[in-house]
């Protein structure tokens, strides 16, 4: 018995520090990117999206000699943003989705694809995963560089700041300093989640006889996809979906490529059967899902209710197979 308690301790412990850290990263890099005038959109992509609690947990996987653990964590976090979040969201309130977020949809996608075709093979090796990280930092270019009303923003901030640094006071200068603050605190407690949650769950797997695998796409995914479901039940309370929306495409093409790259950049990553069988098949045809709501501008709370159940079943599936 006190092993399975230890055990769930860590994972405890790893999911708090993690959750707490992202949402100190969360603020801090939220307001870094308000002062640079980044459209909501952009912010939902590149920030609510932004998951390097899923990064860190994949990669010290990997360098533990757990691949299966940082595959099983990508592929079910992604299943787990793109259902159960989404889901609770709609059964909230109905979310209404505007047409310039079909843009972002449609490049989440493609940028998606390559990952995809790794898993859907079997293996990721390094060279695989090296492309994976070079692919997204293309992606990330190309959407400051299409959001041209953040570009303007920029521009108009730079020429107030040039106008009030004379009448800068120090409290405004220990204002900036916050958010830097609160990112570096925020990472810093990532970093100590990580490991203790990759303890727990290969200590819990072992515990229970459960491969590596079923833990990563259940317990660790839901761990690290939390902090989107929180943002998915607050974005419904305060009607503001497009945030949301854009954090789930983001965090659904990061995960892809950044956190699947650097896993397999530092141990190549074989796919277990059961991920690729089960776990990526579900999660393919919920990304599509979204993609359809997307296209339809809206999400009812029928919908909603569907996504929750695909969650519940993908549960059972992945556990007993």
């Amino acid at each position: 018995m006190l092993p399975i308690i230890f055990a769930l301790g860590l994972l405890l412990l790893g999911t708090v520090l993690l959750l707490r850290g992202a949402d100190w990263f969360m603020d801090g890099a939220n307001d870094l990117a308000r002062m640079l005038g980044i459209s909501a959109l952009v912010i939902g992509v590149l920030l609510a999206g932004l998951e390097p609690e899923e990064m860190l947990t994949a990669a010290i996987a990997s360098a533990r000699g757990a691949p299966s653990l940082a595959v099983g964590n990508v592929v079910g976090t992604n299943v787990t943003i793109t259902t159960i979040a989404l889901g609770l969201s709609a059964l909230i309130l109905p979310l209404s989705i505007h047409r310039s977020v079909r843009r972002q949809a449609l490049i989440a996608t493609v940028v998606s694809i390559i990952p995809i075709i790794l898993l859907v093979s079997g293996m990721a090796t390094r060279l695989a995963g090296i492309c994976l990280l070079i692919i997204f930092a293309g992606y990330t270019i190309f959407l400051f560089r299409t959001d041209r009303a953040a570009i303007e923003r920029m521009g108009e901030h730079d020429d107030d700041d040039d106008d009030d640094d004379e009448q800068e006071l120090p409290g405004d200068r220990r204002l900036r300093w916050k958010p830097l603050l609160l990112t570096i605190g925020g990472l810093a407690a990532m970093a100590i989640g990580g490991p203790a949650m990759v303890e727990g769950a290969l200590r819990l797997a072992s515990i229970a006889g459960l491969g590596q695998g079923v833990i990563g796409a259940t317990i660790v995914s839901l761990g690290t996809g939390a902090e989107m479901i929180a943002l998915g039940i607050s974005s419904a309370r305060k009607r503001q979906s497009d945030i949301l929306i854009g954090g789930i495409l983001g965090s659904f093409a990061y995960n892809l490529l950044v956190t699947l790259g650097l896993a397999a950049a530092i141990h190549p990553l074989p796919v277990d059967a059961p991920i690729r069988l089960i776990a990526l098949p579900i999660m393919i045809v919920a990304h599509l899902a979204l993609l359809a709501c997307v296209w339809y501008g809206k999400i009812t709370r029928l919908v909603g209710s569907l996504l929750v159940a695909v969650y519940i079943l993908y549960l059972i599936i992945v556990v007993l197979a």
